[in-house]
């Protein structure tokens, strides 16, 4: 009887059992996706403006997913500061295939420049602002870990051009070393200060970065304190954002934009450094952004080569931790005892609120089961570490570990 049960779970839904059987973050193990559209995220100044923008990103799962906290890639569009959206081809197409291999993804907004205000300085300008509204991003999920089931010590960044340049600023661009530009009127702010109030408690940290040719105003900014795992991918012949070292737009335009390092001088830096963990790949005689052909097609030979580099980098990086759902500020809001346990436990809110819904989760990520009270008891259940996750009467959400004996 039971063997009937497992197969018709099988026929009736193959993503799903796949999923729980096949090598998840390497492998496509999810045959379906699905997406949610224009979330907003943060709301914020653009250059020359005088009113906010509201800034949207998409979110991308794996269909049928269960487990409850998922590993997340941020991706930023390219475009020069000027152009670009978070439903480029290459987005829609890293966010799709990154969820058929089990991790959440999201593309992203950020605030644009008029190509009416195109100088160095607003170039400079522009990419903090971008760098900010990545940050943003990354503080929203960390606020919504629960609800999007992110686990906040694996989200990751990938950017396209001016998308790896903002995510490259984002993670190693320190307040004492903000570039002049963005102190003049009006003063940008720090690096987290932009975006929704409600967080901006919330750590902005990453636990890597893909960049595909980008590059930084100074290589000086990437320091130990502040290093996480990088990967690196840029063409030979980029003259766009260059691949040694250069004005953007092969100097075409010098006066119209930065003077910039590319990956090479990136990889050189991180060598002096005696800095080994991080990855770059030189793409011999390629240009910028190889992968599109004109308008907006993607070369899937090339992108293919892209991808598979960016899914070892990730899938090195994962850290073998166990997935939880657990963020930097949640632990500690709720309270569970006794810890360990082996009969019974109470949950309680160490706020305001009564506990009204309590979920309890595996160190796999797995739905154990729910109670609507507690005490409940916890006899039954094997040895082991599991997650508590609990909801009070106002819809705050908190979670802590437990140790059942």
């Amino acid at each position: 009887m039971y063997a009937l049960v497992w197969l018709v779970a099988c026929v009736i839904c193959p993503c799903a059992m796949l999923a729980q059987t096949g090598n998840r973050y390497a492998d496509p193990v999810f045959e379906d996706v699905t997406t949610t559209s224009w979330i907003p995220f943060s709301s914020a100044v653009g250059e020359e403006e005088l009113l906010p923008t509201t800034l949207y990103l998409d979110f991308y799962e794996p269909a049928g997913d269960a487990l409850a906290a998922r590993p997340l890639v941020i991706t930023v569009f390219g475009g020069a500061f000027i152009a670009g959206s978070r439903d480029r081809c290459d987005m829609e197409a890293y966010c799709t295939r990154l969820a058929k291999h089990g991790y959440a993804a999201a593309s992203i907004d950020y605030r644009l420049l008029s190509v009416l205000s195109l100088s160095a300085s607003s170039l400079i300008r522009a990419a903090y602002m971008a760098s900010q509204d990545v940050s943003s991003a990354i503080r929203f999920f960390k606020a919504h870990c629960q609800e999007y089931r992110i686990d906040t010590n694996r989200i990751f960044l990938l950017g396209n051009s001016a998308g790896s340049i903002a995510s490259l600023n984002k993670v190693f661009l320190s307040e004492e070393e903000r570039p002049s530009q963005t102190f003049t009127y009006p003063d940008l702010g720090p690096m987290n200060s932009s975006g929704y109030d409600e967080y901006a408690g919330f750590s902005s940290k990453v636990a890597g970065v893909v960049a595909h040719w980008g590059g930084v105003l100074d290589v000086g900014h990437i320091d130990m304190d502040e290093y996480v795992p990088l990967c690196m991918i840029h063409g030979t012949e980029d003259f766009v954002v260059p691949y040694d070292s250069g004005y953007c737009f092969s100097s075409m335009f010098s006066y119209l934009t930065p003077y910039m390092y590319g990956s090479r001088c990136i990889a050189d830096h991180l060598n002096s450094l005696n800095i080994t963990d991080y990855e770059f790949h030189p793409f011999s005689g390629e240009s910028h952004n190889f992968y599109i052909s004109m308008p907006d097609d993607l070369l899937y030979d090339k992108f293919d080569s892209c991808f598979n580099i960016t899914r070892r980098f990730l899938y090195r990086h994962l850290g073998d931790q166990p997935v939880t759902a657990v963020s930097e500020y949640a632990v500690g809001k709720v309270s569970v005892y006794p810890n360990p346990a082996s009969d019974h436990v109470f949950v309680s809110h160490t706020g305001a609120g009564e506990v009204t819904k309590i979920t309890l989760f595996d160190m796999r990520g797995q739905l154990v089961e729910e109670h609507d009270s507690s005490p409940f008891s916890i006899g039954h259940l094997p040895s082991g570490m599991y997650v508590v996750h609990a909801t009070d009467s106002h819809g705050k959400k908190s979670i802590q570990k437990l140790i059942v004996q």
